[in-house]
């Protein structure tokens, strides 16, 4: 099967540091990975990579059918889908809930050129397939947490993509929030026409049933990959998370 990912030998340095060390990493159509590390491995630098906003400092790489070095940055993002801390920030707090949603279409935060029909149709019937509607003419900035991760989710899937990434989504979410999001999650891996499904956490409690795969990172290196079952044993998690733990595989509340 044709991959979604694929990262070869890939770094990233940063101020002289590095951050990523010689990744090697594919993905194919119907995985869907967990990714896990400490504070400072490179999660997040990895979903940069991902999503066209940070570039590697050597290797190769290709996402979602385009080679970097020879695809636009900007096409790339409309075929990822990307949910993160920094967007939330980045994202005007003035700027209406059906505009917020239409700049998935673009990968900006907060859409910026003139919108067509074919968008405000898409726009409205994401925000209605997540509930939302009734918000399309409220300000982002007056929603409460719960409201705009639904919002933001809608957004990373208004234009269909192949790939949806989630950096530490549910970080400002209670626990009925967090619970909600988690069957949406399950309803979106659920399509046939499904996007794969990327996300960063720290959390086994976010490993919902539908996560194939998982990817672990410490100090910038791969220290596992493979199949749910195999890297959800204690000797993987001792390497990946620097944890001591007992000898039986780890039970989540959702685990399969």
């Amino acid at each position: 099967m044709p991959e979604l990912i694929s990262l070869k030998d890939v770094s990233v340095m940063r101020d002289g540091h590095v951050v990523l060390r010689r990744l090697a990493w594919s993905t194919r159509p119907g995985e869907h990975w967990f990714v896990m590390g400490e504070n400072g491995s490179g999660k997040t630098t990895l979903m940069e990579v991902l999503t066209g906003y940070q570039w590697p400092s050597r290797g190769k790489a290709m996402v979602a059918g385009g080679v970097f070095g020879q695809t636009s940055m900007l096409d790339l993002r409309q075929r990822v889908g990307y949910v993160s801390p920094w967007i939330f920030k980045r994202m005007p707090p003035e700027t209406r809930v059906d505009d917020v949603v239409a700049s998935g279409f673009e990968g900006s935060a907060g859409f910026l050129t003139r919108r067509t029909a074919k968008v405000v149709k898409a726009s409205r019937a994401v925000l209605k397939e997540f509930g939302c509607l009734g918000l399309a003419c409220r300000e982002f900035g007056t929603l409460s947490s719960g409201e705009q991760f639904k919002v933001m989710v809608a957004r990373a899937v208004v234009n269909h993509p192949v790939i949806l990434v989630l950096d530490e989504p549910f970080a400002a979410l209670d626990v009925a929030a967090r619970a909600q999001m988690y069957r949406e999650l399950c309803r979106i891996a659920a399509r046939k026409d499904a996007p794969q499904v990327i996300l960063v956490t720290h959390h086994f409690e976010d490993i919902q049933p539908f996560f194939t795969h998982g990817l672990f990172l410490r100090n910038g290196r791969c220290v596992a990959q493979g199949v749910r079952r195999h890297v959800l044993r204690p000797g993987v998690l001792s390497r990946g998370l620097g944890l001591s733990v007992n000898k039986r595989p780890v039970k989540t509340p959702f685990a399969t």
